[in-house]
This record gives C-alpha cells, structure tokens and sequence, in this order.
C-alpha cells in the first residue's frame, strides 16, 4: 500500500472522517490511507460532536490557506460544510428537509409529481399481463426468474467479466493493469450486493444470498458494483488523485458526502454506459437465463427493464413527500396502494426505511444517475464521460 507524508491539515481531515465514523456505523465507506491514522482513533475515546464541529470548523477556516488549487479548494468547502451539517443533525440541531440535502450533497432534488408514478403502474399494467392484480402478476415473473443459489457466484462472476471486458474496450488504458474484484457470498444483509474497496487497486464485492437476485439484473449489478460502477471508480480515482497527486482526501470515502452522489450516479448509469438496452437484455437472455423457453420475447424484456429504472425514483420521492410536503404515514400508504406494485409487507419497509433520522437524506443520492444524464447523455462519450472518474466532481458541476 501506497502512503506519503501528511502535513498537519491532512491528518486532521482524515481524523475527522473516522471520529465522525464512530458515531455513524457505516459512515466511512472506505479508508486505505495511513494505518497509524486509523489505529490511534480506534483506541482513542468518542469526542462528542460539539467537540467534532469545532474541529471542523477550524478544518474550513483553514482550507484556504493550504495552496491547493481551486477545484480541489472546492471540493474541500463542499465536503467540510457536509461534515458540519451531519454533526450538528448529530448533536440535534433541526435542519430543514431540503436544506440538510443541499447541504450533504451539494445539490437540490428534484420532485416526481404523483401522475409520473400512475403513469408508470398504467403502463405496468400493460407490460405483466395476467388477471391477478398488478403486484401478482409482477411477483409472478420475478419468481420464475430467481438464480438458485448455487448458481449465483458461478453467473454472477461470467457477468463481472462480461462487463470488465466492455470496460476495458470502451475505456481502454484507463484502468490499473493489476486491479482485481473478489466475490463472496454472505447472509443476512439489508441489501443484496455491495462493493467495498480495499485500496492497493483490489474490491471485494459482497452477495447477500438471504435475499433472492434475479437473472435479469445481473449484468446490471456486475456494471453498477464493478465495471465501470464503483470498483472502476474507486481504482481510477486511486491511480489518478492518490498515487499520481497526492490527494489524501481520496483514500476515504463518506457517506454523507457530494462525492455519494457522483459515486451512486456512476453506479446508476454503468450499464447504459456499455451497452444499449436491446444489447444488455439479449446478453442476458443468452447467457444467464436458465430457461429462455419460458421468458417474454426481447420487446418486452426491454420495455419490463427501462419500467424498472423509471421507478428507482419512488423511495425517493416518498421522503420528499413526507419531510417536504408534511405527508403522514396513511397518505404515503394510500397512495403506494394505489400503485398496486407494493405489497403490505412492503410498505411497511418503505415507511420504516423513510422514517430513519439519518437515512432520509441519503435516499436522494440516487439522483445522481439523473444529474449525470441530464450532463452527458443516458449513453454517454466516453472520451467526455472518463474525466468524471479521473478528477474531483461535485453535483453542482453538473448543473
């Protein structure tokens, strides 16, 4: 592992991320840079977010005075008034739906408004055919499209090489010769597949078998976690701003950051990237369906997947309504049940989910694919689209 010398500034920061870290579980995504770092705050007791704002601030009060060059000043002011906001939600300040957002990841969401969602439960109801109601008739075609779970690791290794080997055709050069993803299978996760970035060019990408993934999203998944999603992400950025130019800020990654945003909208977009709809779905069929005989013809595949995407917006959406527009838990559900694409059981997730004090303003990252195709296009040059891997990007850059 690569490390270098760190001035006084340098070490505060990445302090300041892992003590932030030890209030939040899961707020440092990753961290590969100075192990002594890491090592003396493990051992060190929890500083109070009082005590952690006034380090921060004392963080922003010196920014300017570091030489770095304007965008990277930029960035440091985005990401330190993100750290402010989370500690002052931390020592249980009131901050504003839509403020909090703005300020964590540097950019204003945008509202979905109710006839979007009808529209696309009408259009639903013409794409799953069947007489049961539409939840039926959806669950119907998800079950016939579980990968048994001995088959997962074997499948879902094919397409992270499907989708390295598109990567390296449609960006060629750009990623470390010795990068390297590893797959593990594990249980009882809330989420079904995750990437962590070791550092040293390595990702280890988790499957949580305790929740069923379907052959239809498997080239999907391999892009968004690998190629060219956050594995190839999190590589570049090692290459190109930690190894080459000493940006320390890279070897850790937070949460609640406007860096998550560009993170989760590469994530998004990965796969239109690659490959044109009518492509990746006949990949799939042809190389992870286990019973083709059974399936919709391609029209129709296509039409269920682009329906899918166009509903990633939802959970979203249904924080907006719920923190900006003062809906109460029985609107919120009236109107899921009115989608009819949601069962009871799931409903009560989603509410539960929006009702999380700290996850509410992350939802919203996701809009990150939205940010970026409105920038570059849903399949975007490559050429144009590359620097996003390579450089600091905000959300406001992309405005």
């Amino acid at each position: 592992m690569l490390y270098f010398e760190l001035d006084d500034f340098a070490k505060d920061y990445l302090r300041l991320g892992l003590r932030i870290g030890k209030h939040i579980n899961g707020y440092v995504e990753h961290y590969y840079g100075s192990p002594e770092i890491m090592q003396a705050v493990e051992i060190e007791h929890m500083r109070s977010p009082k005590k952690l704002l006034t380090e921060c601030n004392k963080l922003i009060n010196q920014i300017n005075d570091q030489g770095f060059e304007e965008k990277r000043i930029l960035f440091f002011n985005k990401t330190l008034l993100a750290m402010n906001t989370i500690l002052r939600k931390l020592k249980g300040e009131e901050i504003p739906y839509l403020t909090l957002v703005k300020n964590l990841f540097d950019f204003e969401p945008k509202y979905y408004e109710e006839d979007y969602f009808y529209s696309l439960a009408s259009e639903a109801n013409e794409i799953y055919k069947g007489d049961e109601n539409l939840y039926e008739r959806m669950k119907k075609y998800a079950i016939k499209r579980i990968i048994p779970k001995e088959k997962l690791k074997e499948l879902f290794l094919k397409a992270i090489k499907i989708a390295q080997r598109q990567t390296k055709e449609v960006f060629p050069n750009l990623l470390p010769k010795n990068e390297k993803v590893e797959i593990y299978l594990i249980k009882n996760k809330n989420w079904g597949i995750y990437s962590w970035y070791q550092g040293n060019y390595q990702s280890k990408i988790e499957i949580n078998t305790s929740i069923d993934i379907y052959w239809t999203n498997l080239i999907n998944f391999a892009c968004h976690e690998g190629y060219p999603g956050h594995h190839t992400e999190d590589t570049i950025k090692d290459k190109f701003l930690y190894r080459k130019k000493n940006y320390f800020e890279t070897c850790i990654k937070m949460i609640y950051t406007p860096e998550m945003v560009i993170s989760e909208g590469i994530g998004q977009i990965a796969e239109s990237v690659l490959f044109h709809p009518e492509i990746s779905v006949n990949l799939s069929l042809e190389k992870f369906c286990l019973h083709p005989e059974l399936e919709d013809d391609l029209d129709t595949l296509i039409k269920q997947k682009m329906l899918k995407s166009k509903f990633s917006v939802l959970e979203g959406n249904l924080a907006y309504c719920k923190y900006v527009y003062n809906w109460n838990d029985d609107k919120i559900k009236d109107f899921l049940k009115q989608l009819e694409i949601i069962p009871d059981s799931g409903i009560e997730s989603m509410l539960k989910f929006i009702s999380d004090e700290l996850l509410i303003p992350y939802i919203l990252i996701y809009q990150g694919e939205r940010l970026l195709i409105e920038k570059f296009g849903k399949h975007p040059n490559p050429k144009l689209f590359q620097n996003i891997y390579k450089d600091h990007t905000l959300p406001s850059d992309l405005i």
